[in-house]
Parts: structure tokens; C-alpha cells; sequence
């Protein structure tokens, strides 16, 4: 087996809170497996009719984030539930940040790719931003080591508006329908490591375990 025929894909979505959740699962697997390839599968949580003021999702997020906290220990910060759900006009729709996912995917290594995906929730849900905000995103860009100028260029562009629909449209014909679903492919098989929250050490055993590691 070669180190291309293995990779995780992961299913996810920045304005999942589970995913929020997930976070530091995630980011655990990439410290004990920096060798393993991600592939992205973003198929969009929060797109057509679910697209709306983030106050109409007020009571939804108080409570989900609530059950976050108590079953992952990862909580929301008061610059998010004080202040961008309190002020309740921030436009929940995944395209954008799945928009900054696609354009990064362009111009950065799969590595700061995933690290990026990986922070997105967190600056979402603990520092308040709004995942619409260009100059939000290209500072987390740079932060994950890609050039700042070139995402403020391909964001809002016609060439990520469209990249980003075939990406929903892989994903959805792939099969991820829940997020966060975290798949390990060895060649042509397929091995589930988490569909849901798993804790960091259950999730960095179970991808250990299936590279006999």
C-alpha cells in the first residue's frame, strides 16, 4: 500500500455545530497522523430555504450548542451567543464559508487546507465572526499560510462560485448526507471512522487501529 492509496474524507460543514464539536477530534488525527491526506466532501448545511438571518435559528443553536458542550466539553463563546446570534442579522448560508474552503483548495496545501476547515467552526461559534466576511476569511487564510491577496481575488469570483456548486454536487453524489462523517479509504475500500461526535482519543484510536498503527 501506498501513501496515495490511503487518506481520510471528511464530510463537514463550518456552521455544523457538531462539527464545532468535532473539532478537537479532528485536529487530534492530524497530530497523530500527519502523513494522511484529507480530502474535503462539503456538501452545505445550510443552503436554500435553511438560509436566513441567524435569529431565526436563535432558539435551534442555543439549544444544540448547549448539547454540544455537555457531551463534547467544547462550548460556544459569549462573543457568538452575545453578541453575532444576539445581534441576529448575520445570513446563515453555508456558501460562503464552503466558498473560502473551495478557494483555498486552490491556491493552499492539503495540509493548511484541513487546518484551515478545522478552524473555521471555532472562529464561528467561539470568537463571533461571521463566515461571510472577506476580510474575516482572508485573515484566517494567511493565518493557515496561504497568500491573503490571491484568496481576496478567488473568494469572490465567478470560478469559486461555480467550484463550490460542483463540490456540493460531489459530495451529495459521494453520499455524505450528515455532518461530521469521518471516512478512512485504504485503496478502494472504505471504513467509517465516526459519523457524529467521537471523542479525540476513541477517534485517533479507531484511524490507528485501521492503519495498523
Amino acid at each position: 500500500m501506498t501513501e496515495q492509496q490511503e487518506e481520510l474524507i471528511y464530510g463537514f460543514d463550518p456552521l455544523c455545530g457538531w462539527c464545532f464539536a468535532f473539532g478537537p477530534s479532528f485536529r487530534a488525527i492530524l497530530a497523530a497522523h500527519p502523513d494522511l491526506p484529507v480530502q474535503l466532501r462539503y456538501g452545505g448545511l445550510v443552503l436554500g430555504e435553511r438560509v436566513g438571518p441567524i435569529a431565526g435559528h436563535r432558539d435551534y443553536l442555543v439549544r444544540g450548542l448547549e448539547q454540544v458542550r455537555q457531551t463534547a466539553g467544547v462550548a460556544a463563546g459569549s462573543a457568538f451567543l452575545n453578541g453575532l446570534l444576539a445581534e441576529g442579522t448575520y445570513i446563515s448560508d453555508s456558501e460562503p464559508p464552503c466558498r473560502a474552503l473551495y478557494a483555498m483548495e486552490q491556491i493552499a496545501t492539503p495540509a493548511q487546507v484541513a487546518a484551515f476547515a478545522g478552524d473555521l467552526p471555532d472562529r464561528h461559534y467561539i470568537d463571533g465572526k461571521p463566515l461571510d466576511d472577506l476580510d474575516v476569511l482572508a485573515s484566517l487564510a494567511a493565518k493557515h499560510g496561504a497568500d491573503p491577496e490571491a484568496f481576496a481575488q478567488l473568494w469572490p469570483s465567478e470560478q469559486a462560485r461555480a467550484g463550490v456548486q460542483r463540490a456540493f454536487a460531489a459530495a451529495r453524489a459521494f453520499g455524505i448526507s450528515s455532518y461530521p462523517t469521518l471516512i478512512y479509504r485504504d485503496g478502494d475500500e472504505l471504513h467509517m471512522v465516526a459519523r457524529g461526535f467521537a471523542p479525540p482519543e476513541a477517534a485517533v484510536a479507531r484511524v490507528s487501529q485501521l492503519r495498523g498503527r
